[in-house]
């Protein structure tokens, strides 16, 4: 049985990448502290590798999230998401709002 790791926390959720048969190339999900603490936790989608792939006829692999940290009193809504193609060394990093769940133009 796999086990999600919670690879990040911010505003109160908590972040984790899985992949598993149905999405091999992975999402990013999140969901909060009550909801982690269950059974089976409900997750909220945020990122999905494979449909992303699907889009773009790119083949992304996850790389990692770099929080864009504005100092203290404002909200972290914003972070730089890092993909490679096909799973190359060279990483693509692009800016993501965590609210809209969407990367920005």
């Amino acid at each position: 049985e796999k086990i999600p790791y919670i690879g990040r926390v911010l505003n109160g959720l908590y972040y984790n990448f899985w992949q598993d048969e149905t999405h091999v190339q992975g999402i990013w999900r999140r969901c909060t502290l009550d909801e982690y603490r269950k059974a089976e936790p409900e997750w909220e989608l945020v990122l999905d590798l494979d449909a992303l792939s699907a889009e773009s006829g790119v083949s992304w692999v996850w790389g990692g999230s770099t929080l864009l940290d504005e100092g203290p009193g404002v909200r972290k809504d914003r972070v730089m998401v890092s993909l490679s193609r096909g799973g190359a060394d060279a990483k693509v990093s692009r800016e993501f709002d965590l609210d809209a769940k969407e990367f920005l133009a």
